[in-house]
């Protein structure tokens, strides 16, 4: 079965372009002319060529990209999120993203190429002609390419090159730390499934004060109404609760910490037992919450436990040796094309 041509010309191009350019791989951050702590890179003197983006550079060469990707990077990166999500400060968190991820793709590459990683022939023809099957015939899927500056053997080379950055990433992983088992215990503890309600009042990140003070005191009034013996949380939230949980008095089921968004999930894992009410009302992006632990909950099964701990642990080895590397990459930017705050005072 073929998909539509309008999809598949879609589907081709996305991939073409994640292969190209790859700038979402990971997340970094950078303020300042010097590297900050979340930010591996050095920052080097600005750009000043209106058709230049990026220009990366170490002792493995230098990667250029372009102002005509970087901004179809971004558009690609952005043109899902609500205008809500928009904001200055996200859309620069975005552009240090794909900064990072441009600056990490070619320090894995350099890197590979050192080790002298090869890629396997098979699984190189295997990914191309999955590309190909997304296209009726040959010349369709070549004309496709063309369309985007590319022939069969460029993107065999970047199947290739993608390849080898996998492999060095596989063997990256195998160098981390086995979790002991007091350590696979406490994570076992600290990731049990808890069961809570809430009552939401909306309030916007940008909201003017007025606003936020408001919803505040609301929250706050309907936390002392939580505590009170002979109050129902379930009714309190049908009546006040503006979120989608609110008819079924704000149960929210069962879930783990990393289900919620930090803030929310930080005050219920901190509530000790079923009933107990959060304090004080929780801010998040999403408005004020007015937070009821109704199970606290079992430790996660240790065998599951140990897992997504290895797991967890092996990303965090590959980020690591790749924020190493990363320490003798030097990123220069263009910043009447990329406003990632990396030449702010």
């Amino acid at each position: 079965m073929h998909l539509p041509t309008s999809l598949n010309r879609s589907l081709i191009t996305l991939t073409i372009s994640v292969l190209a350019v790859g700038l979402l791989a990971a997340c970094g951050s950078g303020n300042g002319s010097e590297a900050e702590d979340d930010v591996a890179y050095q920052v080097g003197t600005p750009l000043s060529d209106s058709t230049v983006a990026l220009v990366v550079s170490s002792e493995h060469g230098t990667d250029t990209l372009s102002a005509r990707d970087y901004r179809r990077q971004m558009k690609m990166a952005t043109q899902r999120r609500p205008s809500s999500q928009r904001t200055d400060d996200q859309m620069q968190e975005t552009q240090r993203k794909l900064i990072r991820g441009f600056a990490r793709q070619h320090a894995l590459r350099g890197e590979a190429k050192a080790q002298n990683i090869e890629a396997d022939t098979a699984q190189v023809s295997a990914r191309l002609n999955k590309l190909r099957q997304r296209y009726k015939s040959e010349k369709q899927f070549r004309a496709q390419l063309a369309r985007n500056n590319l022939t069969v053997d460029s993107v065999r080379s970047m199947l290739a090159d993608r390849l080898r950055q996998q492999t060095l990433q596989q063997q990256m992983a195998e160098n981390y730390d086995e979790p002991s088992t007091g350590e696979v215990e406490s994570y076992s503890e600290e990731n049990r499934r808890i069961r809570a309600q809430h009552i939401l009042l909306k309030v916007g990140e940008n909201a003017p004060q007025t606003e936020v003070d408001s919803a505040r005191e609301a929250a706050e009034a309907l936390v002392d109404s939580a505590q009170m013996e002979n109050v129902e949380f379930a009714e309190l939230a049908r009546r006040h609760s503006q979120g989608p949980s609110a008819q079924k008095g704000g149960d929210l089921g069962f879930f783990t910490r990393d289900k919620m968004v930090d803030e929310f999930a930080e005050a219920a894992y901190a509530l000790s037992d079923s009933g107990d009410v959060a304090s004080e009302p929780v801010r998040t992006r999403f408005g004020f919450h007015v937070i009821r632990l109704t199970n606290a909950g079992e430790p996660m099964d240790t065998t599951k436990a140990r897992k997504q701990m290895t797991t967890e642990r092996r990303k965090q080895a590959v980020e690591d040796q790749v924020d190493e590397l990363l320490g003798e990459v030097t990123v220069r930017a263009n910043p009447d094309l990329v406003s990632a705050g990396l030449y702010e005072e």
